[in-house]
């Protein structure tokens, strides 16, 4: 099973051609960032912080076609903003997971 929609991920390829490495390089970069900013604030517990960062993740996330890894970050940012810090950890955890899936996929792409 793909962790990106390969068919949304192809045309995006064929539209953008030369930038779509730029693309893909500029994602993989701040997402690194932001999964270890994110890290830090569900550590410490930092439900606002945790919203807006996975609020963030989200967006890019399904601007690259990785939706099951947005559909997480959305859980993330819906449990964070309604102050629910029940199973925040795990569903991080399980963003982890999907993210280093996708990430091996997008760079076999470039």
């Amino acid at each position: 099973m793909s962790h990106l929609n390969l068919g949304q991920i192809n045309e995006l390829k064929e539209l953008m051609e030369d930038a779509f490495e730029d693309l893909i390089s500029t994602y993989l970069t701040d997402s690194d960032q932001k999964n270890l900013l994110l890290k830090e604030a569900v550590l410490a517990e930092n439900l606002v912080k945790v919203a807006e960062i996975s609020h963030s993740l989200k967006g890019s996330s399904a601007n690259i076609c990785a939706l099951p890894l947005s559909l997480i970050f959305k859980e993330i940012e819906d449990l964070a903003r309604s102050e629910v810090t029940a199973n925040i950890a795990t569903l991080f955890e399980s963003a982890q997971v999907e993210y280093l899936l996708v990430k091996a996929e997008l760079e076999s792409l470039v």
